[in-house]
């Protein structure tokens, strides 16, 4: 039976791998003859032979990897047709998650919820089933109520970059076929409220009532996480903050919030079954229902949640065996749970929350397992440095680090939330639901805690540097050797085992001498996957320079600390040589002060007039400057002496590496192309152009592409921007010139490089980590 399972979770975990799916004429014959034939083997050998073990593997091997067909080609039919992307549309339907609320900057309260589709118009459209909505009017969404509305939809899509997330991953694991905002500008019905959807509903009441509690932002927020999964108020640094200190997993509604609430239902069951239960009858399923009943309707406050409902089915295959008399070992539950989650979700496997829980309590069990016989004390201390050395190469894989303090942040935190936080919130919500006057009380009990502790870890975090988070980054081949070595730790050997342990950590305890900077003579180009906006990282030797920081907002979340900082992490650079802001807008500006706020910045250099005041001088044509590794760098524009308007006074950078010359025009519009023309001419010659404005309209004038005379043109753009950009006629102009144009969008980050006397190598992210579901 395991090594059926074994097979079958392996299929469905390949096939969400999978850079495309197999075709079913293909599937259904491979996985019906696999059947057949080892039905007829199973038959003849002993059912514990070597044989009859790998033969149901192989079995259930075949049935995950068509499980996964069948729900990968699900999820594409159901897929936004291409036309429609963009188009005007009524959608009808119903509000089917609990809504995140977010306070954007400079635009108001944005409300984000799963809508579940009935209708849309024109009909040629309505092939979505699930879509994801974006809400900015002032009326509150409520779970279950059907709506009206007038959207605009485009398919679902992520930015793909080295050392980032790429965000369709989670919509597709989330079922989500295509995303979108309502348009206000439109009139949108409400159609009244439903029946499905009560457990949302409760989630969300009690959301809005620790809301309306007079609590700091950021104890509301976590009060919001742990007690009805809501992170929609976590935001970044409020969430580096716990990842700094290796507890960011108390956020999230996992296994152990579970099983501690599983634990309390024990506890008043067997109290009932005492109480009420007669002699005469056994009340011996009494307790165990009543741990079932408490961490399932847990689960529902958690939205049933991955790591919940991977606990829920651990904890109910335990109690199915000891009811049943047939008491199995804990893997077994481990297994059949994974089994559970991936049935209910076959791309569950794709994000790293499936790794992170399960792996977690994979280690644990190969923890106790070795080391049962400790003592308490040295036990409870033993389990956490394990299981703090066990999230290393998992950190390293997923975040590019890990804490250094994890083990006794863990000590310390698992207590406090485990005990007071999590059993107060969910105390005072039922005193809430209730109307019980003992609410306030419980809700000031359960933040009491966070209240003394995220100040002062805030203070440490800002005090502490490198001594409390190790950067890494770590290839999945290292993390596999890794773990090895972690687990042959426990494990009574020799004292040349353990040092054979020892070393198979080391690839991802030491760091990569080579991080920080690039072969000795070539100089690497990172055009990132932006949406609307520009980041450059241009890399050689130990020295590196930025243009532009790419958009979101200044003060929120934005490109910088989610794209371009994980990267500089990565790849180990603590300073720029250079950083250029090309100009003010947002889209080229927003990460600016993030940037110089966690990197050294040597120099700074800006174009037009920034919002804010810069530690550094204006881009100046003329200024130039080489670097030992090579590059050469040159201002073109603007000039000191001319006053621009805002795109035109942009910084205008020219690089020569290697033979040859990548141009950076920021946005500069026609007229400031035209005079850079009339005065650099055949200067502006250049193999690689990074296309002005985004390839808007206002740009890329005959005159400026015939003097540049570039052979690629590589465009930085959302995909499916309101702005249209690449514009059509353009892109037709850049074509008609026999200019190849790579576009951002649809590649996703673009890797140039230039090693000396070769040509360049390119690299298109979006193809190096190919997908079927991208």
């Amino acid at each position: 039976m395991q090594s059926w399972m074994i097979g079958m979770v392996l299929g469905l975990v390949f096939i969400g791998y999978a850079p495309a799916l197999p075709a079913w004429s293909l599937a259904i014959p491979v996985v019906l003859s696999v059947n057949a034939l080892a039905s007829g083997a199973l038959l003849r050998w002993p059912s514990r032979s070597v044989p009859c073990v790998l033969l149901r593997l192989l079995v259930g091997l075949s049935w995950g990897v068509l499980l996964g067909i069948s729900h990968g080609h699900s999820l594409l039919d159901y897929r936004l047709p291409t036309h429609c992307v963009g188009q005007s549309l009524e959608v009808e339907g119903q509000v089917a998650s609990l809504p995140g609320r977010r306070l954007v900057p400079g635009v108001g309260t944005r409300q984000s919820f799963r809508f579940r589709v009935n209708a849309i118009e024109p009909a040629e459209c309505a092939v979505p089933r699930y879509v994801l909505l974006h809400y900015y009017g002032a009326r509150r969404m409520v779970p279950g109520d059907f709506w009206r509305f007038p959207i605009r939809l485009k398919k679902p899509w992520g930015l793909s970059n080295p050392g980032g997330y790429n965000g369709q991953a989670w919509l597709a694991q989330s079922g989500i076929h295509a995303t979108g905002s309502v348009q206000l500008s439109r009139h949108h019905q409400y159609l009244g409220p439903g029946v499905s959807g009560m457990h949302h509903r409760l989630r969300q009441r009690i959301s809005a009532r620790i809301e309306e509690l007079e609590l700091k932002p950021d104890i509301a927020a976590v009060l919001r996480a742990v007690t009805v999964a809501d992170k929609s108020a976590i935001d970044e640094p409020l969430w580096g903050l716990f990842q700094q200190f290796g507890v960011n997993h108390l956020l999230v509604i996992s296994g152990l919030h579970v099983g501690l609430v599983a634990g309390m239902g024990y506890l008043i069951g067997a109290a009932l079954a005492r109480l009420f239960v007669p002699r005469r009858f056994s009340g011996a399923h009494v307790p165990g229902l009543c741990a079932l009943l408490a961490a399932l309707l847990f689960a529902a406050l958690a939205g049933f949640s991955l790591p919940a409902v991977r606990a829920l089915s651990m904890l109910t295959c335990l109690l199915v065996a000891v009811w049943s008399g047939r008491l199995t070992i804990a893997w077994s539950h481990l297994l059949l749970a994974a089994c559970v989650v991936l049935l209910l979700n076959p791309l569950a496997a794709i994000g790293s929350g499936f790794w992170l829980s399960f792996g977690s309590v994979a280690g644990l069990l190969w923890y106790t397992s070795w080391r049962r016989h400790s003592g308490r004390g040295r036990a409870l201390v033993g389990t956490h440095a394990y299981m703090a050395l066990l999230m290393l190469p998992f950190g390293a894989l997923f975040f590019q680090g890990a804490s250094l303090v994890g083990a006794l942040a863990n000590f310390i935190m698992i207590p406090l939330v485990g005990w007071i936080v999590v059993p107060g919130a969910l105390a005072a919500s039922a005193s809430y639901l209730l109307g019980l006057p003992i609410e306030a009380a419980l809700w000031r009990c359960a933040a009491w805690p966070l209240e003394q502790i995220l100040p002062l870890g805030a203070m440490l975090a800002d005090r502490g540097g490198d001594w409390i988070y190790l950067s890494r980054d770590t290839a999945l081949p290292a993390m596999v050797l890794a773990l090895c070595g972690i687990g042959l730790l426990v494990v009574p050997a020799t004292a040349w085992f353990r040092i054979l342990s020892v070393l198979l950590l080391l690839p991802v305890l030491l760091p990569d001498r080579s991080n920080g900077q690039t072969s000795s003579q070539a100089t690497e180009v990172t055009v990132f996957d932006v949406g609307q906006g520009t980041a450059v990282l241009i890399r050689a030797g130990r020295q590196a320079l930025l243009y532009d920081t790419g958009g979101g907002h200044r003060e929120g979340p934005n490109i910088a600390t989610r794209v371009i900082l994980p990267l500089l992490r990565s790849e180990g650079l603590t300073a720029l040589d250079t950083l250029i802001v090309s100009h003010p807008d947002l889209d080229h500006s927003a990460g600016q002060h993030a940037i110089i706020a966690t990197v050294d910045v040597h120099r700074l250099r800006y174009g037009g007039e920034p919002a804010q005041t810069l530690p550094g001088l204006p881009c100046v044509a003329g200024e130039a400057w080489r670097w030992p590794a090579g590059p050469i760098f040159q201002f073109l524009s603007p000039a000191v002496a001319v006053p621009l308007k805002r795109n035109n006074a942009s910084c205008v950078l020219m690089v020569t590496v290697a033979g040859s010359r990548l141009l950076l025009p920021g946005d500069i519009e026609r007229a400031q192309e035209r005079g850079l023309v009339e005065y650099w001419g055949r200067a502006l010659d250049a193999d690689w152009l990074l296309a002005g404005h985004h390839g808007s309209q206002t740009s890329s004038s005959w005159p400026w592409l015939k003097f540049s005379s570039p052979s690629t043109v590589i465009v930085s753009s959302g995909y499916a921007n309101r702005f249209g950009h690449p514009h059509a006629d353009i892109v037709v102009r850049y074509r008609a010139l026999d200019i190849e144009v790579l576009e951002t969008s649809r590649a996703g980050a673009l890797r140039l490089e230039f090693p000396p006397a070769q040509s360049p190598a390119v690299t298109l992210w979006r193809d190096r980590k190919r997908r079927y579901w991208l």
